[in-house]
Formats: structure tokens, sequence, C-alpha cells
């Protein structure tokens, strides 16, 4: 589908007066070309003004650090650095808005067994491609809105497990110390595809 066309047919989108995203900022984090245009656009047509892009999980790593984006929306398969080792190296940095930093997976890859992994490693939502831009949306607003209500957390997290980090200063960040994701103890795969 032309990138144009996606656009149109985003217009003045219903769905966009639920949350405005005009102030947040995304990270695309895909290493097709293409498939970041697309992404890109359906964003603009949510209202995000701030988007950046990398082609890999290295280079989107390095932008995390430097724009700091209130979401990343990632591939999980990219060459050379896929989506499974910038999370891993993400959840595990040692500053806790850096390791909080919101992941939204999106992939055509969305096999159960991809799921489950990304989930032990700390993600906040799951996508499959073909990207639906009303999905895409809902999991962007319901994200950032668990964040805001809840706090920061390094992914989807358990009863029990989650410690939340409230209104995060980058001046108290290096005082926190910030969960690990932990799949719920009666967790049930079959609901994943709704993350």
């Amino acid at each position: 589908m032309p990138v144009a066309l996606i656009v149109e047919l985003l217009g003045e989108w219903t769905l966009r007066d639920r949350w405005d995203l005009s102030k947040n900022s995304c990270l695309i984090a895909e290493d097709n070309a293409h498939m970041r245009a697309i992404m890109r656009s359906i964003l603009t047509g949510f209202g995000i003004r701030s988007t950046f892009e990398a082609s890999d999980g290295a280079e989107a790593l390095e932008l995390v650090v430097d724009r700091k984006p209130d979401i990343v929306l990632c591939d999980w398969v990219m060459c050379p650095f896929g989506g499974n080792e910038f999370l891993r190296i993400l959840r595990g940095d040692r500053d806790p808005l850096i390791s909080t930093t919101p992941v939204l997976i999106v992939t055509a890859h969305a096999k159960r067994a991809t799921i489950l992994e990304a989930v032990g490693i700390g993600i906040h939502g799951f996508v499959a491609k073909p990207v639906s831009p009303a999905v895409l949306y809902n999991h962007i607003g319901e994200t950032l809105e668990r964040q805001d209500l809840h706090g920061r957390s390094k992914g989807v997290l358990g009863p029990g497990h989650q410690k939340l980090h409230r209104n995060l200063n980058p001046s108290e960040a290096p005082e926190l110390e910030v969960p690990s994701a932990q799949p719920y103890d009666d967790f049930d795969a079959s609901g994943l595809a709704l993350l």
C-alpha cells in the first residue's frame, strides 16, 4: 500500500481524539526502509511529531541513549543486530530512565516462541505485521497511559513482580532499583496477541 494512501486513509481519524500523542516521541527500529516510511506515516497520522529511525538494534540503542524517546517500535528480526539483542542490552542498562523505555515489538514473526521470549526479556506490547493503524494506536496509547498512571517498568510484569517508578526524575535515577520483566505465574500465552 503506498505511503500517501495510508496518510490519506488516516486523515482525521476518530480514534486520534482518545490520546493526544503530539508531545510524544517515538523511535522506529526497523531494517526495511519501506516499512520505516510506512510506520513514520502512520505515526504522523496519530499526531506524533517527533520520530527517530534506526535500521538495526545497535543504532536503536544509540538513539535511545541520545534522544530518550517516549516509546520504541522495534522489529524482532533485523540484521545484523536484532530486537532480541536490542531488548537484552536496553533492559540491562544501569540508567533506569533508559532501561524502562517502553518497547512495542512490531514484527511479522509472531510465533508463540518469539512472543514468549520477548515477554520474558521485557516488552510492553506485541503487534503482528501487517500493522493495523487502529491496533498500533491503541497499543501506543495504552502503553503510555499505563506508564503515566502506574510508573515505568521493564515490560509486562505479573502481579507481585512490579515495583513502580512514579514521576521518574533523571536526578533520582541512580538511586532507583528497577525490576526485571517476569511473566505471570499463571501465564496463558493464548492472549499474547492482545498485549
